[in-house]
């Protein structure tokens, strides 16, 4: 039989040994809690001290997009537009404008300020056209000029009429109001004029006078011709 010396040796043996089993790990739980919650609380108390300073930078520098009514929406315009394309002989045209508004309720109409058309003919010469004001129909490459219209040819004639319209797809024009031009040979009136033969040939229509450089002027009857 162990004395007493033994079996207080063994008891203390016992309490000696890494305890196992569900108080082992709760001990374990209790000690790891210990450690997190004061880690989680430290975190929780910065957040309420940064939160606001956050906040604040975030109104600073928002950025939302506004709900603009339809008419806004469809009266938007482009400034600096351009818009190019090909005639029938695929030779390029450009028009361009200093603000180009779309017609609300039609994609193919184009209100232009300060229009300006660049093409060429089928032989070869440049032909610019510039206005105050115009409509470009994208669809039918017409250019409807309104405002002060100007010619300018670079075989050396100049013409000058109210309004005008040019079918930029045929290189083709024409204008009903006066026109009043002039060239390498003279000064030149009429009531209108066509362009034609895809740029090559300008007719005057209507009433006309030429006045030729060193002559009296010459009534032209009902039209007069350039090319």
């Amino acid at each position: 039989m162990p004395s007493a010396t033994e079996r207080l040796a063994a008891l203390r043996h016992r309490l000696r040994r890494p305890q196992t089993g569900p108080f082992s790990s709760y001990s374990r739980f209790v000690g790891f809690m210990k450690v997190l919650l004061p880690a989680l609380a430290a975190v929780l108390l910065g957040l309420v001290v940064v939160w606001p300073k956050l906040a604040l930078e975030d109104k600073r520098f928002q950025v939302g997009f506004a709900k603009l009514p339809s008419k806004e929406v469809e009266s938007l315009a482009m400034q600096n537009a351009r818009y190019f394309g090909l005639d029938e002989s695929n030779r390029p045209y450009a028009v361009t404008a200093d603000l180009a508004k779309q017609q609300p309720g039609s994609r193919d109409l184009i209100h232009l300020t300060a229009p300006k058309a660049d093409f060429t003919s089928t032989s070869g010469a440049n032909i610019v056209v510039d206005a105050a004001t115009g409509v470009y129909n994208q669809v039918t490459k017409t250019l409807d000029l309104a405002g002060g219209v100007n010619l300018y040819h670079d075989a050396g004639y100049e013409l000058h009429t109210p309004t005008a319209v040019f079918d930029l797809a045929r290189n083709t024009g024409r204008g009903l109001e006066p026109v009043e031009g002039h060239g390498p040979q003279g000064r030149i009136q009429s009531a209108g004029f066509e362009l034609a033969g895809k740029g090559r040939d300008i007719t005057f229509t209507g009433k006309a006078a030429l006045t030729l450089r060193g002559a009296s002027p010459q009534g032209q009857g009902k039209g007069a011709k350039r090319r």
